[in-house]
């Protein structure tokens, strides 16, 4: 059952204050965070854990390397002139 864990609690480096696991399972877009495994290796068999529930693709997915954030702003503006363009 993947919501077994959701009521534990850790303190979260990203959040600053604590958070509960189910929490860390949907942070990134509905997909767990991609500091997961640091930060619950010590409370759980996280790696089991998330073999048992996610695909390799979605494991590659969530532990992806960020895009630079310049390419995140240039895809953002780019999306944005998109739409207004389609509302016209």
């Amino acid at each position: 059952m993947i919501e077994q864990y959701d009521d534990k609690i850790i303190r979260c480096p990203r959040v600053g204050g604590e958070v509960n696991f189910k929490f860390c399972r949907f942070e990134n877009n509905m997909f767990p965070c991609g500091w997961i495994v640091g930060c619950w290796r010590k409370r759980m068999d996280i790696n089991k854990f998330l073999k048992d529930h996610y695909s390799n693709e979605e494991l590659d997915r969530i532990f992806a390397p960020p895009r630079p954030k310049v390419e995140s702003l240039v895809n953002l503006i780019e999306q944005a002139k998109q739409r207004k363009k389609e509302e016209s």
